[in-house]
């Protein structure tokens, strides 16, 4: 029966994004509203001194930071419909009243280890571990600058470790998210797009009893990194900035993750774990080559690291006390439809120390509801 209801929530999760395809998917796609012509006057005598015209063009009132002439500013900039990055969350915002759903799905294959010392070694006798991230994302514009995001996921996990071995999908950690863009940018300076991202993370894998490695992490993906079972806090910043034909990418996240009792695996006493603080940091570069065809490349880079100690004072007592990854991702991005766009990748190690060597091949397909201008 459990699994019977863990595959109904398997094949709903990407239904949500598809659900629409066959409905409106071939409407027109958002942009800009052309702008109408400007009336030229028949008499040249009507037109003002020339010194008139260049003192009236170069005076300009700054924009505001988030206010409506920032945003009609940005709106009738050069922003084209993408899929964008699979592992950086934007610091735009939909418009209010909008809401978007996106599928992420993230495999994760571990083939050695890090050492202390950043070196390579394979992995311990009878270990293994394969896992898989499916992640629903939706997001719902509340104001013209404040957005919620919702992500549930589900985790599979095919692992062994110490002689226990952890099979099945289950629903992964929940979290939820309120994001705040303070700053929009200008398109006529360098001025980037500045959001902070609150997220709260629950600890359903022990909730519902999840067969997760308890403690371990899931796959690096666009959700904040929390260590299974342990509820947590993550604060985030975010930039972006569009500049034809290349977007700019870039966010730190900090997470706090609340001490509990956990057991390493099922035969293990629970003990009381405290983990170190999480540090991620991620930046990535879009090329679009196709406007019309949303086809672009994009280069991602993800950090993810555990700090020695944490926010509450406590005193860590996990081992390792601490690690460091970071990785690399060529991503491909095209629309199938003019308002289904994929995005297709592979994050590739490229270093670490006390942690794991892993590749995560994953893909999102994202659907574009509504219409008009989508200033993201």
């Amino acid at each position: 029966m459990k699994g019977t209801l863990v595959g109904k929530i398997a094949f709903f999760l990407p239904s949500i994004t598809i659900f629409f395809l066959f409905t409106d998917a071939w409407a027109d796609p958002p942009g800009p509203s052309p702008q109408p012509a400007i009336p030229v006057p028949k008499n040249s005598s009507s037109l003002p001194p020339v010194s008139s015209r260049i003192s009236d063009s170069t005076d300009t009132t700054p924009l505001s930071f988030n206010g409506p002439d920032a945003l009609s500013a940005y709106k009738h900039s050069w922003n084209p419909l993408t899929a964008g990055p699979n592992m950086v969350s934007y610091a735009d915002t939909l418009p209010e009243g909008v809401f978007n759903a996106r599928f992420f799905f993230y495999s994760r294959f571990t083939q050695a280890q890090y050492t202390n010392s950043g070196g390579i070694t394979g992995l311990p006798p009878g270990f293994y571990e394969t896992q898989m991230l499916a992640l629903e994302a939706m997001y719902f514009g509340l104001g013209s600058n404040t957005e919620l995001a919702i992500l549930p996921s589900l985790i599979g996990t095919d692992s062994s470790i110490g002689g226990s071995s952890i099979n099945g999908w289950g629903l992964n950690d929940f979290s939820i998210g309120i994001k705040h863009r303070w700053i929009i940018q200008d398109p006529n300076s360098a001025r980037p797009s500045f959001a902070t991202f609150l997220f709260l993370t629950l600890p359903t894998t022990s909730w519902l009893g999840t067969p997760v490695p308890k403690g371990g992490l899931p796959p690096i993906s666009v959700l904040p990194a929390t260590h299974f079972g342990s509820p947590s806090i993550t604060t985030t910043f975010l930039l972006r900035k569009n500049i034809r034909p290349l977007r700019f990418y870039g966010g730190l996240y900090y997470t706090y993750g609340f001490p509990g009792m956990e057991s390493l695996t099922a035969a293990d006493s629970p003990i009381f774990a405290q983990f170190g603080d999480l540090v991620q940091y991620k930046m990535a570069v879009e090329d679009v080559v196709n406007e019309k065809h949303g086809l672009g490349f994009i280069l991602e880079m993800v950090g993810l690291s555990e700090l020695p100690f944490s926010a509450d004072g406590l005193p860590v007592n996990t081992t390792p006390r601490s690690f460091n990854l970071i990785a690399v991702q060529p991503t491909f991005e095209v629309n199938i439809t003019p308002k289904l766009a994929l995005s297709v990748g592979v994050l590739l190690p490229a270093w670490g120390n006390n942690e794991y060597l892993a590749t995560t091949p994953n893909f999102s397909l994202w659907y574009y509801f509504g219409s008009g201008t989508l200033q993201r």
